[in-house]
């Protein structure tokens, strides 16, 4: 995905992208010790039953690194949503401490990998991962599934302008149809892609 492309989405997931690409003392360190410190910090905030107390951590991290601390918080509570239908549920069974702490939990961990994300470029981290003994297969659907997205932002942003400069207007069969046109040319342009680098050579080891 170009950078003016991932600028544009930059509200979207694809600002971590941009954010990685940072060149702070964290950025640099390397990347198989900021993947094993994550999974050390998940396992620590699942068993640590005080592990909110280490909060202030991720903060001094993000502002060491030069991340937009509130968007990088925003992004975080994505996980939110998730987590509140069980957290719900076990409120309603009188269980506050554990509904609280299903919340709290979730949003650490997911501001954890946030973090990662963030000074870390997905190549990276993905294989760094295969280095540590991860499927090979696990890592290829995960890099190939966040180059399709990046595909299908790039054409939404432009059927978007492209609805715009035609005066088009906001209902739910335009958005159907958009919807469809979207993918359809989202998988055309990722086949193109897919044949060009079959072309010239790729494979699973080096694409």
């Amino acid at each position: 995905m170009d950078q003016p492309v991932a600028q544009r989405i930059g509200p979207g997931i694809f600002v971590f992208d941009q954010w990685s690409r940072g060149n702070s003392a964290i950025h640099r360190l390397d990347p198989r010790g900021k993947v094993i410190a994550c999974f050390f910090l998940l396992i620590l905030t699942s068993l640590w039953s005080s592990a909110w107390c280490i909060f202030p951590l991720a903060v001094l991290i993000a502002a060491a690194a030069r991340v937009p601390i509130p968007g990088l918080a925003r992004r975080a509570a994505l996980v939110l949503p998730f987590t509140l239908i069980f957290a719900a549920v076990t409120a309603l069974m009188g269980d506050y401490p554990r509904a609280a702490a299903l919340l709290w939990r979730s949003y650490l961990s997911a501001l954890w990998v946030s973090l990662l994300m963030a000074t870390t470029p997905l190549e990276v981290v993905l294989e760094t991962a295969a280095r540590f003994g991860v499927p090979r297969l696990l890592v290829e659907v995960t890099h190939f599934t966040w180059r399709y997205l990046g595909v299908i932002g790039a054409q939404a942003w432009r059927l978007k302008t492209a609805a715009l400069t035609r005066g088009g207007e906001r209902s739910f069969h335009i958005s159907a149809a958009s919807l469809a046109v979207l993918f359809a040319s989202s998988y055309a342009r990722a086949e193109r892609i897919h044949r060009a680098m079959l072309s010239r050579g790729a494979t699973g080891e080096n694409a």
